[in-house]
């Protein structure tokens, strides 16, 4: 009864998580986005609304000098990508150090987005926003943050970091 019972709780998850040989991959169906990480990292919480229209996933390195964060949210139509990362930026409860440089833009066609690094004394962090542009259907917005100890931020970090980035996507029709 309680394999059946756990059977059917685990069927009931939209979203696929699964651990191996090759990492952390996930494929979120409701907010329409994949990612994955290396081997030596672990999930650490997976939280949704009640309303269902936003989800956080957040991650840990093996060592624990990086983690990061996931947030991913439902939107009605195509986000303005400086009205979401002008409110994420001045979120009080996300604590966004100072940008520190410019913004690096990019497009995929079906979606685009924007980087920069945060920093102050106590953290570095490199944020990632993204918005889906879906005329007539279903949109989202991403945010992808890197936390690290600012002691322990340096160029091959950075590399990893870039790497890791280029493994997350929206998956759209």
């Amino acid at each position: 009864m309680r394999k059946i019972l756990l059977t059917f709780i685990s069927m009931l998850f939209v979203t696929s998580l699964s651990m191996g040989q090759s990492g952390v991959e996930i494929n979120d169906v409701n907010f329409k986005f994949k990612f994955s990480l290396p081997a030596d990292w672990k999930e650490r919480q997976v939280e949704e609304t009640v309303k269902k229209d936003a989800i956080s996933y957040s991650f840990d390195k093996n060592d624990g000098k990086v983690a990061i964060m996931v947030l991913a949210f439902k939107v009605n139509e195509v986000k303005n990508l400086n009205d979401f990362i002008y409110t994420l930026e001045k979120d009080l409860t996300l604590n966004i150090p100072k940008r520190d440089g410019d913004y690096s833009d990019f497009d995929q066609g079906n979606y685009d987005g924007r980087s920069a690094k945060y920093k102050d004394t106590e953290f570095t962090e490199v944020i990632y926003f993204y918005r889906t542009k879906v005329i007539d259907g279903e949109n989202f917005t991403y945010l992808l943050r890197f936390i690290t100890p600012t002691s322990n931020f340096n160029s091959s970090l950075e590399v990893d970091i870039s790497k890791i980035a280029g493994n997350f996507a929206p998956v759209l029709p």
